[in-house]
């Protein structure tokens, strides 16, 4: 963690050696934002907020080409989607003005805020779900709730056991990075950049996996390709944004997902990104 940091900071520029002279360590820090003209902001993991210097526009342009490697062109397909994936597994979240063309997001300018997400490796915390390991398993939380790192955890350990492949929508359970993964994900294969739709589709036709780890599910389209998985015998685990299980439940299409048996454990965590729950698909009331 401390090296792959290092290298962030060093990116960072002057920003980045305040951040560093702050004092925080690094396991402590979730967040780092910059907003144009407005101080830096570091979000703790337990949601404290410390405020940095001020950040200009030409400091927030020299960071973010850095961050690019001053070669932001071959960012572009990840820069339309909202993010940029970067060395050590960092997702780094871009605002700014969205240019259209027939309808699709063709590149993003005026670039104004940034939102480093600071990913983390904690070896074991998976071990309350390895015993579950005969069903699909839905980690359920808030944003910064450790869904990823629980399930990066998890694929390093049931992948010395089970042949597992990570469809790595965003690069952040992985981290992978030109074909390398930043984290230990034990033999865990990855698809990198893939939709889950696609993703999930080409791991259960292509590499005769027993687990399927993903993040975020989020419509009937993911439901759709792991029913599709399914049918191989291959389990999912993957993640889902709820502030709770009321949340959770009055969400659209909550009950499709749990009636449908991709998920036979519901791992709930909270914001002090701990198992608070754990319910079976049959222990909800229809």
């Amino acid at each position: 963690m401390k090296n792959r940091f290092k290298t962030l900071i060093e990116r960072l520029g002057k920003s980045g050696n305040c951040i560093f002279e702050s004092g925080i360590k690094p396991e402590e820090i979730a967040e780092i934002r910059y907003n144009v003209n407005r101080p830096l902001l570091i979000r703790t993991l337990n949601d404290r907020i410390i405020s940095g210097k001020t950040v200009s526009l030409a400091e927030l342009r020299e960071i973010f080409a850095s961050l690019c490697e001053y070669s932001v062109h071959t960012y572009k397909n990840e820069i339309c989607e909202g993010f940029i994936t970067i060395d050590g597994g960092f997702r780094v979240g871009i605002c700014g003005t969205a240019v259209y063309d027939n309808g699709k997001i063709m590149n993003i300018k005026h670039i104004s805020s940034l939102n480093i997400r600071i990913p983390h490796e904690i070896f074991g915390i998976s071990n309350a779900l390895i015993g579950l390991k005969s069903g699909g398993i839905l980690v359920i939380g808030p944003p910064c709730s450790g869904k990823t790192t629980l399930l990066r955890d998890f694929a390093r350990q049931i992948s010395k056991e089970k042949f597992t492949v990570i469809v790595d929508e965003r690069m952040e359970i992985s981290g992978t990075y030109r074909g390398e993964p930043s984290f230990d994900i034990g033999q865990a294969s990855v698809l990198n950049g893939f939709t889950k739709t696609d993703g999930i589709k080409i791991a259960a036709r292509t590499m005769s996996p027993d687990y399927i780890i993903c993040d975020e599910f989020g419509d009937e389209n993911d439901i759709c390709s792991a029913l599709y998985a399914m049918k191989s015998g291959v389990y999912i685990a993957a993640s889902m944004h709820a502030a709770d299980e009321k949340d959770f439940l009055n969400k659209p299409f909550s009950k499709n997902l749990i009636s449908s048996m991709i998920f036979n454990t519901f791992i709930f965590l909270n914001k002090n990104r701990e198992i608070y729950s754990i319910k079976k698909a049959e222990d909800f009331s229809l």
